[in-house]
């Protein structure tokens, strides 16, 4: 592990990429451009085994979303690594991506 190291997947039409900005943090960006029909809908992202993402800013524009930015303390690269994510809204699995790949 080391600052700088990515992993990411593809799905929904975007990408989710995961970087070690710290010795401590890792960033998570993205942005998705299908499988979101309700502007309103609550969205819900997993990655692996951690909790959701708290206070996560994105925002849902049909059929996509806009692009998005958190930041996991107390992880390293190591926690999103060959992990599946998934994408939930309204309690709905709207995807279950395959797992993350290292760059």
């Amino acid at each position: 592990m080391a600052v700088g190291d990515v992993t990411y997947t593809d799905m929904l039409g975007g990408r989710v990429t995961f970087t070690q900005i710290t010795d401590s943090t890792v960033r998570m960006t993205g942005q998705f451009n299908e499988g979101f029909d309700d502007p309103n809908a609550q969205a819900l992202l997993y990655v692996g085994d951690l909790p959701p993402a708290e206070r996560l800013d994105m925002t849902i524009n049909p059929p996509g979303t806009s692009a998005f930015q958190y930041d996991y303390e107390d992880t390293t690269i190591d926690d999103f690594t060959d992990v599946p994510i998934r994408v939930i809204a309204d309690n709905e699995i709207i995807a279950a991506g395959n797992p993350t790949v290292p760059v």
